[in-house]
């Protein structure tokens, strides 16, 4: 007789290959809720619910699915002089307590247009991540800021001419500052960026499935149960003062799970 399930207190065996490289235990899939989307959809198609495509400043901006056989959404900005925003989230969707061991996983590709960098005077807030339900699409620099409840990456941007990834969040209680992960992001090159919020009041961040900042503690216990929050990726150009350019941001998938209310247990990636 096996010993596996007395081993892993009757809970699934599985292993994830794509972030943590080594085999886990979870619950059954009833315990779980799982929202995901590989964007397998034709070009020129409406993203499918629940995810929902918004804008703000110029429609000019687009969010279209490309030609590739994994499926793609990009969030493209034209190289008019004006202040465009591309929001991808649920349209406001109640969906996620923070208190049910949420775990967020997204891969994007940041497209830079001739320039090296984002134009400093163009203000880009580049975010993926998670905000309070209903935040909405923003062409206002620091709006991210001004939301109750958040943890996420910041790709660049803002007034400073690098390509750092950040990180960041607020609970409504405490409000921690983008901080640097000492990685920066490659034009054209996927990044892998994981949230694992099976511990409220340590927070751990990774990523390519590695963590990152781990002598860093990023407490948001100060999050309650009906702190809603829902996926949030922006791409905003929040400024005009720059020279534009058709710069993009590609994301592969979705996926956050979190705990099914009533249930119990968790799945979180550790201290590695």
């Amino acid at each position: 007789m096996s010993i596996i399930p007395k081993l892993t207190g009757g809970r699934r065996l599985i292993h994830d290959a794509i972030t943590e490289g080594r085999w886990i235990s979870r619950g059954g899939p009833g315990n779980y809720v799982e929202i995901f989307s590989d964007f397998v959809q034709d070009v020129g198609e409406t993203a499918v619910l629940p995810f929902v495509v918004s804008e703000a400043g110029s429609t000019n901006a687009t969010g279209d699915f490309i030609d590739s056989p994994d499926g793609v959404l990009r969030l493209l900005h034209t190289t008019d002089n004006e202040t465009q925003a591309m929001l991808l989230s649920l349209g406001g969707t109640n969906a996620i307590s923070p208190t049910q061991s949420v775990i967020f996983e997204s891969r994007v590709a940041v497209n830079l247009n001739t320039d090296s960098t984002f134009d400093t005077s163009s203000v880009y807030e580049v975010v993926v991540g998670l905000a309070s339900a209903g935040s909405a699409a923003s062409v206002s620099a620091g709006a991210f800021d001004g939301f109750a409840d958040t943890v996420a990456f910041r790709l660049g941007g803002g007034a400073t001419a690098a390509n750092h990834i950040y990180v960041e969040g607020d609970d409504g209680t405490t409000d921690t500052a983008p901080t640097d992960t000492g990685i920066d992001f490659v034009s054209g090159t996927y990044v892998t960026l994981k949230i694992d919020m099976t511990n409220l009041s340590s927070v751990k961040f990774f990523i390519d499935g590695t963590r990152v900042l781990a002598s860093t503690t990023f407490d948001f216990s100060a999050m309650a149960a009906t702190d809603y929050l829902e996926p949030y990726i922006l791409f905003a150009r929040t400024n005009t003062g720059g020279t534009e350019r058709a710069h993009s941001l590609d994301i592969d998938y979705v996926h956050v799970s979190s705990l099914r209310t009533g249930t119990t247990g968790g799945l979180g990636q550790g201290g590695n």
